[in-house]
């Protein structure tokens, strides 16, 4: 009897312990916090995305995150961050080309405002 309530009671603490690292990887591999749920909730809401739209950026954002996860490990191991930086170029332009064919004009230059924000939230304030 003891030892199963011991066994159980580490059972528990694992459970406990892994709640924390799921979430962490939820996140994704973008390292930046936002998961794919997040990145939905943000563009459905300030690009007012019509059902059909979001299930295919969705759809679109997915497939990328995908390609860009597989095409970066090579990229990755050799240390060349101009390799690296001109591949991200070239997946960020590839999902703008394809969420074109799905949003608007106004709805694009909506995002690209998006990309803008997120991108000055990562850079640390200059100190002077």
């Amino acid at each position: 009897m003891r030892k199963s309530i011991g066994a159980f009671a580490l059972v528990m603490v694992a459970l406990a312990a892994a709640a924390p690292l799921e979430a962490q990887a939820q996140r994704g591999a973008r390292g930046f916090g936002m998961s794919l749920d997040d990145q939905m909730t943000a563009l459905t809401e300030r690009l007012t995305l019509d059902e059909e739209q979001v299930v295919k950026v969705r759809e679109i954002l997915e497939t990328q995150a995908e390609s860009r996860r597989e095409r970066l490990q090579g990229v990755r191991g050799s240390g060349d961050r101009n390799a690296m930086m001109q591949l991200m170029q070239e997946l960020q332009q590839e999902t703008e080309t394809r969420l074109a064919e799905v949003l608007s004009d106004e709805q694009m230059e909506k995002y690209r405002e998006y990309l803008a924000e997120l991108q000055q939230r990562r850079r640390p304030p200059l100190s002077l």
